[in-house]
């Protein structure tokens, strides 16, 4: 939210693409180190181990950054108004504050610019979280085609992440240069026919590159949607803007692996599902292209 605040439509993405970089990075280490445990010390003590660290991190997390930091600020002067008033201090509810985003919510989505991107991402996050994290390790570790260790996947996943640590920085720019929309498009269209390319590829060197496009995508929509509702929104309402953006994510990525999943369990067939996510995220994509399209010719003819 600070790097929104602090950025400009012409430099948006750009600006967001350091922090995105950082998260590649993490996601880049975790598979890779998480893989040689697995094969080493076995699954459940790294699960155990991943969840200590978890919890290592939320306490220093607690006792180390400004916004989660006890700080009682009490003035006396407020102190003695209230009890002159009789008034009682306003605590706003869980509920309230639910309440509150829903009706910002309502309004936000009144917008049609937001309405289209907010669709788009959950339907981009359906179809990532179907493929990249349900399907993938299996189609990777499947005993009739690539059969690949742990420790396999685990470079498999970093090697995705270094891509996009790599590729943030410039794909941004080019975000920032030729529109948020237009990066949208061409990520999807990248992470869509590398899905359905996948299932075809028998050799390590055909799904290494293949992923790496898909990589390139998935760089190309870590930052866009996030800097194109950032540009679209007013400053006071960017906030609930990107809450609502991250909360469309994760509708589709509980509903995508999950559905995913189970459709792959009902067919039999992991390239048939690997292929139907490909064929819902490339639908999705020619919608929000039709919808850009058909907004750039009314604003033209306005």
């Amino acid at each position: 939210m600070t790097i929104a605040d602090i950025s400009t439509p012409l430099n948006r993405a750009s600006t967001m693409a350091p922090i995105m970089s950082a998260f590649a990075a993490g996601t880049a280490l975790g598979p890779a180190i998480g893989g040689i445990m697995a094969d080493h010390i076995g699954i459940s003590e790294t699960f155990y181990l991943v969840g200590c660290s978890y919890l290592a991190l939320t306490l220093v997390n607690r006792g180390l950054l400004e916004e989660t930091k006890v700080k009682p600020t009490t003035f006396p002067w407020n102190d003695v108004h209230k009890r002159q008033n009789g008034q009682k201090e306003n605590k706003e509810t869980i509920a309230d504050a639910f309440q509150n985003a829903i009706g910002q919510w309502s309004e936000l989505m009144s917008d049609v610019r937001v309405r289209g991107v907010v669709a788009m991402n959950g339907f981009y996050w359906f179809a990532l979280s179907g493929s990249q994290m349900t399907l993938l390790p299996l189609l990777l570790t499947d005993p009739t085609g690539l059969a690949l260790s742990a420790t396999s996947v685990g470079k498999v996943y970093m090697g995705m992440s270094l891509v996009q640590v790599m590729c943030n920085p410039t794909l941004a720019k080019f975000a920032d240069k030729m529109g948020k929309e237009k990066a949208i498009l061409f990520g999807c269209a990248l992470i869509s026919s590398s899905m359905a390319t996948l299932p075809f590829c028998t050799d390590t060197n055909h799904v290494a590159v293949t992923l790496g496009l898909w990589s390139l995508g998935s760089t190309m929509l870590s930052t866009a949607p996030v800097a194109y509702v950032s540009d679209v929104v007013h400053a006071e309402k960017r906030a609930q803007g990107i809450a609502l953006l991250r909360t469309a994510g994760d509708v589709g990525f509980l509903l995508g692996a999950a559905g995913t999943g189970a459709f792959a369990d009902w067919m039999g067939n992991l390239d048939v599902a690997m292929q139907s996510s490909a064929g819902l995220l490339v639908s999705a994509t020619g919608w929000f292209a039709a919808r850009c399209f058909l907004e750039k010719k009314l604003e033209q003819q306005n």
